[in-house]
């Protein structure tokens, strides 16, 4: 075999998570006009799925937010002077989130643009917008970038960009670190994404949080799944019982020893099996409902933020692998 392999392949773009978070950090200072600044709100334009989440988890891992936080695909009919409108992710022809940059700079509002490293978005953009570049050769979705870009936009009214760019590097640390442990190289023994593809693999997913940081991973690991067709859901851990619940009465065993059963009538007799994820940014392993999996981070850093950034690595990374390495290996040779 020569080149890459197709998990190689796939898991590229993911390998760079830990780049996107540093070179957001490298590009604070270009923001450095927010420095100081209290608006009257930030508000998100995202351009994919992805990237909607992954402002939700920011959103949610901050917990008691300075200033109001808008996440929408429309720019809402009040923003000017005051407030900040930024638009992430990697969809290059978002014409929607184009017109709301345009039309918020012509308001004069600070616009911020985070979007792809080419297309109709970043040609159009305004020139009083700040962009953060995109780095050249990966062309997926970056949740850690586009949560990255948020978080610096949060934190630079109260911190310099030298702050910010030693805290991202710091995230950007702990990413890589997952992400060389979820390596294609890496069998199921040693690599816990694989070992999570595995036991996703020909079920129904449902994803959930403990804690802030837990639910912000599980926010972004449903869209990373569902958008690399691994379909998932998402539910807040306090409804997660009943889900299970719920779809257990929905899928009742077949009537396997029903002579008058026929499958082209009847329909299939069992349902596909339903795998719940708990995501925990906990230092501690949860005690949580039996037949659950529990993703963790395996890091002696207690800081929430770089925790649930190792998780959402590790949940963009299963998307890459197959649930068999030897799959992959038979596939490729």
């Amino acid at each position: 075999m020569s080149g890459f392999s197709r998990e190689e392949a796939r898991f590229f773009d993911v390998a760079h998570e830990g780049a996107q978070i540093r070179a957001v950090g490298q590009a604070a200072h270009s923001l450095s006009g927010l420095t100081g600044l209290r608006p009257r709100s930030v508000v998100v334009l995202p351009t994919d799925h992805v990237a909607a989440a992954a402002a939700r988890a920011v959103v949610t891992l901050v917990g008691e937010l300075e200033v109001p936080v808008v996440i929408t695909d429309v720019l809402p009919a009040y923003v000017g002077p005051l407030d900040v409108v930024v638009v992430v992710g990697d969809n290059a022809g978002r014409d929607d989130a184009l017109r709301g940059l345009i039309t918020a700079a012509g308001r004069g509002a600070e616009t911020v643009l985070a979007g792809p490293d080419r297309g109709p978005l970043l040609d159009d953009a305004p020139q009083a917008t700040t962009v953060i570049p995109a780095l050249p050769n990966t062309a997926g979705a970056s949740p850690l970038r586009s949560g990255a870009v948020l978080g610096a936009i949060l934190a630079l009214p109260r911190q310099p960009a030298e702050v910010v760019a030693e805290r991202f590097e710091l995230l950007a640390s702990e990413a890589d670190a997952e992400l060389e442990l979820a390596s294609p190289q890496r069998d199921a023994a040693t690599n816990p994404a694989r070992q999570l593809r595995a036991q996703a693999d020909g079920a129904r997913v449902v994803h959930t949080g403990l804690g802030r940081g837990g639910s912000a991973a599980a926010g972004v690991a449903a869209a990373l799944w569902s958008t690399h067709g691994i379909p998932s859901g998402v539910v807040d851990a306090d409804e997660l019982a009943q889900a299970i619940e719920r779809a257990q009465q929905a899928n009742p065993a077949g009537p396997a020893d029903d002579i008058f059963y026929d499958p082209y009538l009847d329909g299939p007799s069992e349902l596909v099996g339903l795998t719940t994820v708990v995501w925990s940014c906990e230092t501690t392993v949860p005690v949580v409902q039996a037949g659950s999996r529990v993703e963790t981070a395996e890091t002696d850093s207690a800081d929430a933020a770089a925790r649930a950034a190792r998780l959402v690595a590790r949940a963009y990374a299963a998307t890459a692998l197959d649930a068999d390495a030897a799959d992959s290996a038979a596939t490729d040779e």
